[in-house]
């Protein structure tokens, strides 16, 4: 999913966050499982940051933002669904700035 539509960022003073937008949700449905990338690595615009399967399709995610994931959203683990709710509930993880 490396259409810039289907990625929000949230810059904030230390971090920028980063979700999954109301587009990419209609685009995907119901989303059934979230691959999250891991705290610690570093990462560049356009590297692949997990994957989400979903109704409609499975797809990479890629990242829109360079820096260190400094925090992901685990409540996705146990709750994929979250990531159809809406977009401030629909993050997927932070790096630094």
């Amino acid at each position: 999913m490396s259409e810039k539509k289907y990625l929000w960022t949230k810059v904030g003073e230390e971090t920028t966050r980063v979700g999954l937008t109301k587009v990419g949700q209609e685009a995907l449905g119901k989303v059934k499982f979230v691959d999250l990338p891991i705290l610690g690595h570093d990462i560049k615009v356009g590297d692949s940051t997990g994957e989400v399967e979903a109704q409609k399709a499975v797809v990479e995610l890629q990242s829109p933002v360079s820096g260190k994931i400094v925090k992901i959203n685990d409540k996705l683990t146990d709750n994929p669904e979250l990531l159809n709710g809406s977009e401030e509930d629909a993050w997927l993880f932070e790096v630094n700035n």
